[in-house]
């Protein structure tokens, strides 16, 4: 038998290495196509969701609700009946062959997914090389080699950065550069400019970042004259460009090159569209298209003579790859030099430094990446786009045959073509363009498109005057059976097993690990499958109106609350505090020392409200102190409250506030008594003006603590009124990554772009996590929950080991153990003390096993390293270190 040569994978502590060896004998590759050789696969062309629902029993996990599944009720045959129509629906949904973000060829990667029996539950908290030994629920490994492969295509073999999507990534790599300006140039105050790349990017950034913004417009002349005069050549810029937009434009790299010599500039390059095309390019093949070539570099605008730019070359210091797209928005890997930007301060809590935008973030989008680039490689890449060249040009050949007006851009693969309005609407619909204004209509060749596709297009655009004849030269059709080695697919398949067994004692993270044991089968049909728009409008926006209605706001009042779904609850917490700050710009912010930890990130990020710019050089935030179980100080708020007004009154501006509450602490499980709050500042005259309530875990159970309203109004049904509040959906309903945000808006103002776009995972399975545990449900599992605190805190307080909790909280801190206990429990430590959260898939045997290992180290001593326990299956044995 001859050699098959393979990619290895290797793993090293924390690191994945990707070699290639030679095998003779073993690790078959694994055609994505050819998933039926597989014993867990189920025919996907077939299979019913109510079979992929009930052939998964064996994995359900212990939990009340779930365990009345076993035998399916009226309802929940409605329910699985309702999902396979979508599921059916979705089969049959024409995607279209020149659709700009995205192709059969890659979605057909998350076959790999479902076969490994994902999804299940999972978070890349944190950046990919940052590993935390207490949660094994990741894909960091895979994802730090694919930031390490695509840097690498751009001259950084030890690049910084993650996945995300795309408008995270845009939002990471702005800060970053606003950050190491910072560094360079800390009395200088940057401008945030941009001309192609997409205006909500632009005013997003600004937005959070508080940055001043500016777009080019037609007249790069006029635009650089005026910069130089009001800034005198000084005030550094940070340059947002694209090489390809939604709509298919690109910037002028020619005249940000110009610009650069004039002014301190540093580039951001937006590539989510085409850096795996522009990046896999042979040198010869670049050189004849007269595409530059990108160099990822760590720039000082203090070195002399700065060139940024050549006629071949575009020199950025940050950007957002992508290319190999499947789903929009896309899932993108952003990059920049380890050097670049400040550092940020650790966190205890994760194990990490928070550098990232959102924190929390699904693994199933980094792992797909990964597997792209395992898949298909620099020459299977290469070879999808040569083949994607050469359709584009006999399209192109034919077009112009007949007449037909386009623009064909060279730093892509797609075509904007002219046509009648009606014209656009049809073939946008029919072949999965973008219907642009003016009748133009935005088409990218994508790997599965063939001449078959061409020829039906151009009759669509010439028929009926146009004649074929004889047709030009038609490029061979490309492959579409790359493949992985078997043993990846295996490989994965072991990690997620290994995942079923640790889910059931992990108690240190407010996440419910059961859902996904029972809903994943039905979820992972979808991985591979686009679902359609109209289908996404109408359940997003019922499922957030439902939400709205919940917390009391009335139909009258449905317009004045924006809401949106969210990355999670740190960009929930982000879009609730710049949507206040659009309300009142001037306002102070306070948020408690128990808040979540990304609060303080939020803030720092503002230049605004850090002061930056201000001649006071004064923060408008503070963290408020809190009482032993995380609740806010009213005598601290109110002290801090004082000295803000009293600045503001010795300096003539208007004293407003903005108060960021909580509904249950992410460590202690504390609730801020918003009354009381309110009424201590009343008594010194004070008022809050507007409340934003993260309430990230205690509202998955139920919204039963506040109401939204106006920030006039104080209470409510009896419940406190607040503006906005951050809704989770990864922590009680135990589904991907994800959460809601709703806000008061007056005016209507939109929301920051990270909430305007997400995976349509999220709406689905919400609307289907929703369905299974309805209101009624989520009453009895929060029974359920405390019933196995209270249980805890009993056996643990027998033992005398002291605890402290919040009464109705599912989160008991104790006394720090040792590490085995920390890591074997997922614990999260802070200080001396660690929380244990009996989250639903917390059943009554592992709060047992958990005080049973507690028991052993306070039986054997509390020095850690005086006892060791060595688990193998369900014996446990204990051994005296020495």
């Amino acid at each position: 038998m001859a050699a098959a040569t393979e990619t290895t994978v290797e793993r090293d502590d924390n690191h994945l290495h990707l070699q290639t060896c030679s095998s003779t004998t073993h690790n078959r590759a694994i055609h994505t196509s050819d998933l039926s050789d597989h014993p867990k696969h189920l025919d996907h062309n077939s299979i019913t969701i109510r079979k992929a629902f009930l052939d998964g029993q064996s994995q359900w996990m212990e939990e009340p609700v779930i365990s009345r599944w076993t035998t399916p009720s009226r309802s929940i045959s409605s329910i699985l009946d309702r999902v396979n129509s979508l599921y059916q629906e979705s089969q049959v949904y024409p995607c279209g062959p020149f659709h700009p973000f995205s192709d059969p060829l890659w979605l057909q990667t998350c076959n790999i997914l479902r076969e490994a029996g994902l999804p299940w539950h999972n978070n890349n908290l944190n950046l990919p090389d940052e590993i935390d030994p207490t949660w094994p629920f990741h894909f960091k490994e895979y994802e730090r080699q694919a930031v390490l492969t695509k840097g690498a295509r751009v001259g950084d073999d030890n690049a910084a950065g993650y996945c995300c999507d795309w408008v995270e990534g845009n939002m990471y790599a702005i800060r970053a550069l606003q950050q190491e300006l910072r560094l360079q140039r800390p009395h200088q105050q940057p401008l945030l400019v941009g001309n192609c790349i997409e205006t909500s990017i632009l005013q997003s950034a600004a937005q959070m970042f508080g940055l001043e913004m500016v777009e080019v417009g037609n007249d790069w002349e006029l635009f650089t004259q005026a910069t130089i005069d009001s800034t005198r050549g000084q005030r550094p810029i940070i340059f947002a460009a694209t090489l390809a937009n939604q709509q298919g434009m690109v910037d002028d790299f020619a005249a940000i090159q110009r610009l650069s010599r004039q002014v301190p500039l540093l580039l951001h390059v937006d590539a989510s569209r085409n850096f795996d095309y522009l990046t896999t390019l042979s040198e010869a093949t670049r050189e004849g298209l007269g595409i530059p070539r990108l160099v990822l570099e760590h720039l000082c605008l203090d070195d002399p003579v700065v060139e940024p730019f050549e006629k071949k070359v575009i020199r950025a210091a940050t950007f957002v790859a992508g290319g190999m797209n499947w789903v929009f928005p896309p899932v993108v890997t952003v990059l920049k030099p380890q050097s670049l930007g400040m550092p940020h301060s650790r966190v205890e809590y994760v194990r990490g430094t928070d550098a990232t935008l959102a924190g929390s973030r699904d693994a199933l989008g980094p792992l797909t990446v990964a597997l792209h680039e395992m898949r298909f490689s620099l020459s299977g890449i290469r070879e999808v786009y040569a083949q994607c060249s050469q359709l584009r040009d006999l399209l192109c050949n034919m077009l112009q045959m007949g007449g037909v007006t386009f623009q064909k851009l060279s730093t892509s693969l797609d075509l904007i073509v002219l046509t009648q309005e009606h014209r656009a609407t049809f073939i946008a619909q029919k072949w999965g363009g973008i219907h642009q204004s003016g009748g133009s209509v935005l088409l990218t060749v994508q790997p599965t498109t063939n001449a078959r596709h061409v020829k039906e297009l151009v009759d669509a655009f010439c028929a009926p005057k146009f004649i074929h004849g004889a047709l030009p030269h038609q490029p061979q059709q490309g492959r579409n059976d790359y493949s992985l080695p078997s043993y990846v697919l295996s490989t994965l398949i072991q990690r997620v097993a290994g995942w079923h067994a640790a889910a059931k004692r992990s108690g240190g993270y407010p996440l419910n690990q059961a859902p996904y044991s029972a809903l994943g089968p039905i979820f992972g049909q979808f991985l591979s499958l686009h679902l359609p728009p109209g289908w996404i409008k109408t359940y997003g926006d019922k499922i957030l109106r439902e939400r709205k209605h919940e917390f009391g706001v009335s139909l009258d009042d449905e317009e004045s609350f924006m809401a949106a779904f969210t990355t999670g609850s740190t960009m929930g917490n982000r879009v609730g505090l710049h949507t206040a700050l659009a309300n009142y710009p001037n306002a102070f912010v306070y948020f408690s020392s128990a808040s979540h930890y990304s609060n303080k990130k939020s803030v720092r990020d503002h230049d605004g409200l850090a002061g930056r710019w201000h001649y006071s050089k004064r923060p408008r935030f503070a963290e408020i102190q809190t009482d032993d179980l995380g609740s806010m100080l009213p005598e601290a708020l109110v002290n801090q409250a004082m000295i803000d007004w009293e600045w503001c009154e010795s300096h003539g501006e208007i004293y407003q506030t903005i108060l960021l509450a909580n509904i249950g602490t992410t460590f202690l499980g504390g609730s801020d008594d918003i009354l009381r709050l309110r009424k201590s500042l009343q008594n010194v005259g004070l008022n809050i003006s507007y409340i934003h309530v993260d309430g990230a875990l205690n509202f998955g159970f139920s919204n039963s603590s506040v109401r939204l309203d106006v920030p006039a109004l104080e209470i409510r049904d009896g419940l406190p009124v607040v503006q906005g509040v951050t809704v989770s959906h990864h922590k009680v309903l135990g589904i991907m990554v994800s959460g809601e945000v709703i806000c008061y808006s007056p005016k209507q103002r939109p929301m920051a772009a990270v909430a305007s776009s997400v995976d349509p995972r999220i709406i689905l399975e919400t609307w289907v996590a929703q369905q299974f545990y309805d209101s009624k449900e989520l009453v009895s599992l929060h029974r359920y929950c405390m019933d196995n605190a209270t249980r805890l805190r009993s056996a643990l307080e027998a033992l005398g080991v002291k605890v402290r909790y919040n009464e109705g909280s599912l989160i008991t801190v104790l006394e720090k153990p040792p590490s085995w206990i920390i890591e074997r429990h997922h614990l999260a430590p802070e200080g001396q003390w660690v929380h244990y959260i009996t989250m639903p898939h917390i059943s009554a045997g592992a709060v047992e096993r958990f005080v049973d290992d507690i028991a052993s180290w306070k039986n054997w001593g509390r020095s850690a390293d005086a006892l060791q326990i060595n688990y193998d299956g369900g014996m446990q044995t204990h051994r005296m270190c020495v």
